[in-house]
């Protein structure tokens, strides 16, 4: 059958229906490649699908997924801002490394002068920022508003054992740190840029709906997998006995619950001053 015939056999609405699945199903599989979907449920992962697919997103480049809740990249928030890059409105200045590195030291220890001073700006840097010392990478971003001379910094860091349950920053902390501290000046950004950051509010807040779909399905399948008691798997029979099923309640106040245990980015950003 030819795709002139499927059309006029199904209608454009249908056809339209059926292109719509379709993409779904390439960005639940793309999903499902990425280190942050391993623990996600099917239904979480075509919630997250749907999350990208209907706001225009690529799952590989615009979100990072983490306690079940979709965070918007710093490359989705550079692409945004490319015109204003390009007319010099905003001005990103590169990303500033200030994590403990045993090699910087070794080099300080030799009387290296740009190794001993490196160090010392670090260390001043950990300690303004509140930073751990065991943190695998920690970067500084720092973001110019043109118009106000106002530059804006965000800061992160990961790796090293520095949070739980955090998978793409313990298996590349380096980038992860990188793109986190700009997600959290380009959000900043956001914030005192209305022709700019109006974009984002929507796509924020269909975020935390999402999430809650996302971290309700995960809750859901946890109380519906057999239970292990003293090593022994217990299985629901025909009348559900041993299978503890969530009320929407119980299954609400998880999702808010792990929405609080894990968050990389900070809600609690503090726009700061350079």
């Amino acid at each position: 059958m030819s795709e002139g015939t499927a059309v006029a056999r199904f209608g454009p609405e249908a056809e339209a229906r059926i292109a719509e699945n379709k993409a779904k199903n390439r960005m639940a599989a793309a999903i499902r490649g990425t280190v942050w979907s391993k623990d996600l449920s099917a239904e979480g992962v075509y919630a997250l699908a749907e999350y990208c697919r209907s706001n225009g997103l690529d799952p590989l480049r615009h979100i990072e997924v983490l306690g079940g809740k979709p965070y918007l990249t710093a490359t989705l928030y550079e692409e945004r801002a490319a015109p204003l890059i390009q007319s010099g409105a905003l001005i990103p200045h590169e990303p500033e490394f200030i994590n403990a590195d045993a090699r910087l030291d070794a080099l300080a220890a030799t009387g290296d002068a740009w190794a001993i001073e490196e160090s010392t700006r670090r260390i001043r840097a950990r300690i303004t920022h509140a930073v751990p010392e065991k943190a695998a990478a920690a970067v500084v971003q720092r973001i110019t508003i043109a118009a106000t001379g106002r530059t804006v910094v965000g800061v992160n860091w990961c790796g090293g054992g520095v949070r739980q349950r955090d998978p793409v920053g313990d298996a590349e902390p380096t980038k992860t740190a990188t793109t986190r501290a700009g997600r959290r000046a380009w959000k900043q950004v956001a914030e005192v840029v209305p022709t700019f950051g109006h974009q984002f509010a929507q796509l924020e807040s269909a975020a935390d709906d999402t999430a809650k779909v996302v971290i309700a399905e995960a809750q859901y399948e946890e109380a519906r997998a057999p239970k292990q008691i003293a090593h022994k798997s217990v299985t629901p029979d025909a009348y559900g006995h041993g299978d503890e099923m969530p009320t929407p309640e119980q299954a609400k106040a998880r999702a808010q619950r792990a929405l609080a245990q894990a968050d990389p980015y900070g809600h609690d950003d503090v726009e700061a001053a350079a």
